[in-house]
């Protein structure tokens, strides 16, 4: 077994093994390959910083790592980890971190970081062995929003930035994925709920599917959760939000008001270098 970078593993290969080691999972998961592609663009993997184990010249497991700022550290967040069933048990995971841990150090990595499902308690044993603690929970929705519209309010789609979603709200709440540095790298659209002249909410949405990366209330007028739903609902009643921090009490009774589901729990862990 030799551990090594993926600078020159072909994506596809990458790709394999990712579907083989995710086969049964706790979610479906997509057979877009164009899909992962852009996700992990997005999402600013590091393919010279990344680590796969290969048994001859076949990978048999891998840490995808995504490196950027976060938070004043500069970070590496396990955007992927995936490893073949029948090589799993021989702490391979562990093996990767061991080798990736030192060159991640020696190009100024301050912070690892992964999500991962609060069902998976193998994989949490595992990061636990390689040094990382829980620092997040989250809450993932899912559903259908009711088709209830009313007309005191507009809906405006327009541009943003990464300079503008700091501006709005405090982007540290966020996931790595749901994260201003990540989505404006992406093909997502941006809507404005107006009240009474003011801005009064927003929601950042996929073109297709209805993932909504980043909905907030930015001023607390009654009705303004509502106003956001009938907003949304007319670009997309069949939604998906991922990673709500479970800090946001409010925001995350007023998804379940509206009647999501909390389908999946996550946990965010890290590891400081």
């Amino acid at each position: 077994m030799q551990i090594r970078s993926l600078r020159d593993t072909p994506f596809n290969d990458i790709l394999e093994c990712f579907f083989q080691a995710f086969h049964k999972y706790y979610v479906d998961i997509s057979k877009d390959r164009e899909y992962y592609k852009e996700r992990w663009r997005m999402a600013n993997v590091n393919y010279g910083l990344s680590f796969g184990a290969f048994h001859g010249n076949k990978l048999v497991g891998f840490v995808l790592n995504a490196v950027d700022c976060r938070e004043g550290l500069l970070t590496a967040y396990n955007a992927c980890t995936g490893v073949l069933p029948e090589f799993r048990g021989k702490k391979l995971v562990k093996s990767i971190y061991d080798h990736a841990i030192p060159i991640l150090k020696a190009n100024e990595v301050e912070r690892c970081t992964l999500e991962v499902i609060t069902k998976n308690e193998k994989a949490i044993k595992a990061y636990g062995n390689v040094g990382f603690e829980i620092s997040k929970r989250y809450k993932c929705f899912n559903g259908t929003l009711p088709n209830k519209t009313s007309g005191d309010h507009q809906v405006c789609e327009g541009s943003f930035t990464t300079e503008v979603l700091i501006m709005l709200l405090n982007q540290n709440w966020y996931s790595w994925e749901n994260h201003a540095l990540t989505i404006t790298k992406g093909n997502y659209r941006y809507f404005e709920i107006l009240f009474q002249g003011t801005t009064e909410s927003y929601f950042i949405i996929a073109p297709s599917g209805g993932y909504v990366a980043q909905m907030e209330v930015l001023v607390e007028n009654p009705g303004a959760w509502n106003r956001l739903f009938s907003g949304l609902v007319q670009i997309a009643g069949q939604i998906k939000i991922n990673n709500v921090d479970e800090r946001l009490t409010d925001k995350i009774t007023y998804l379940q008001n509206a009647g999501l589901t909390n389908y999946l729990d996550q946990y965010e862990m890290q590891m400081v270098l």
